[in-house]
């Protein structure tokens, strides 16, 4: 897929929902079901419904992939067991307020995707702006891989949410 520029980025940014971001950018988990999931069979329903490989998916969030995986190798990880998943539209979107994750050696850092500049509240441990994916994610993906670099740190496993 062909590299936007900043300034195309954000032309493409204008006009979007919430909504149509998420599926932009992440695009839209397999998994539904009738009724609440805990968090973590939410979790689990999403691990195995996804639109795409989770190791080396297509487009734009090939792209959200490739920019915390630069991230990482800057910090001395190592990015091949990255994974990226969605969770839009699954129960883990609709009851727990997670629009995706990224998971890594045991650690899944969860995602909230708002186009509205002025969120600043999430359930999720990372906010990714619109602002920040028309600028390729540069702030996003140093944080999500700075959350890594810590649980590796620390040995930690888990879920950071």
């Amino acid at each position: 897929m062909k590299q936007m520029h900043t300034e195309d980025r954000r032309e493409v940014m204008r006009g979007y929902t919430g909504r149509i971001f998420e599926r932009e950018v992440l695009g839209e988990c397999r998994f539904r079901c009738q009724g609440y999931l805990t968090f973590q069979s939410s979790v689990r329903g999403v691990l195995g419904n996804q639109p795409y490989a989770p190791h080396n998916p297509p487009g734009e969030v090939g792209n959200f992939r490739a920019a915390v995986a630069a991230e990482m190798r800057g910090l001395g990880l190592n990015p091949d067991s990255l994974r990226i998943y969605t969770a839009v539209g699954s129960p883990l979107d609709h009851f727990h307020r997670i629009d995706g994750f990224f998971s890594f050696e045991g650690i899944i850092v969860t995602l909230d995707l708002t186009v509205n500049r002025h969120k600043d509240m999430t359930r999720a441990k990372v906010l990714v702006t619109g602002e920040d994916a028309a600028d390729g994610y540069k702030e996003s993906a140093w944080e999500i891989a700075r959350w890594f670099e810590f649980a590796q740190k620390t040995k930690m496993k888990g879920v950071l949410r």
